[in-house]
């Protein structure tokens, strides 16, 4: 990151991680000018991502004007966030910072269908809003957690085994428009969706385990799943499965039948 290749987004980064939390500090990272570094605090000051803080000690012998600490401002904006099993559902509503400042874990089938589930996770999403105090035009984006593979690339579920009716379904578009019908969202407001045990393992390994190159998280519910996080990235392999565990066959209970068919 240097010269002008740094943007707007990459100094928010920087200040968030706690890499680069002043002007000057910003500058001596990106080799971004005074001005250029300037111009793009500027935008983010007025956008609400960044506020100032406390002034930092004087560094130079010389003395001088101390240096402005740069702080995150997690509190503009909110994101909602639902995490779909097969018989139930946890929503809530958090800070940019992972904050939970409203949840609701109800029941929830996810073999209904996403004509049916996704508009009750968004009148969810209305009545948490209201009991966090937070108005709808704060929410900046949305996640969705679902019980099966999903091409990241589109959102939409592939081939999922417990989950009829999903298959190639639209179900950031969908989920968008019934936020913005129950919860008075803005129709455009982001959706990321993602396999279960893929987000699990990237939340926890950002959270709690930063500086872990390869991280493993298993989930053992209805099924069983597997999210690998590599190099700060979710490994999904060629289809989106990588860590789906599928049929294994065991001495007693062989003659089991799965709700796919299979024995």
């Amino acid at each position: 990151m240097s010269g002008n290749q740094a943007s707007a987004g990459e100094l928010l980064h920087l200040v968030r991680s706690g890499r680069a939390t002043t002007r000057g500090a910003l500058q001596e990272v990106t080799g971004l000018s005074r001005a250029t570094v300037g111009q793009r605090l500027d935008r983010l000051f007025r956008a609400g991502w960044l506020r100032e803080g406390a002034a930092g000690p004087v560094n130079s012998r010389l003395g001088g004007r101390p240096s402005i600490h740069l702080e995150f401002d997690d509190g503009h904006a909110v994101v909602l966030a639902a995490d779909l099993d097969t018989h139930r559902a946890r929503v809530a509503v958090l800070t940019l910072s992972g904050e939970v400042l409203a949840e609701r874990t109800g029941p929830l089938t996810v073999e209904e269908g996403p004509e049916a589930v996704l508009p009750r996770l968004a009148v969810w999403f209305g009545e948490l809003l209201k009991e966090a105090d937070r108005r709808a035009d704060r929410v900046c984006g949305m996640g969705l957690a679902v019980p099966g593979p999903v091409d990241s690339a589109t959102g939409r579920v592939i081939q999922p085994p417990i989950m009829p009716g999903w298959d190639g379904y639209d179900i950031r578009g969908r989920l968008a428009r019934a936020a913005a019908e129950h919860a008075g969202t803005a129709p455009d407001v982001p959706v990321l969706v993602d396999n279960d045990a893929n987000l699990m393992a990237y939340g926890e390994q950002r959270a709690a385990h930063p500086d872990c190159h390869a991280f493993a998280l298993v989930k053992v519910s209805t099924g069983i799943g597997a999210g690998v996080v590599v190099a700060g990235s979710i490994y999904r392999g060629i289809d989106g499965g990588a860590g789906d565990i599928g049929h294994i066959r065991v001495p007693e209970g062989a003659d089991a039948l799965c709700r796919c068919g299979s024995y």
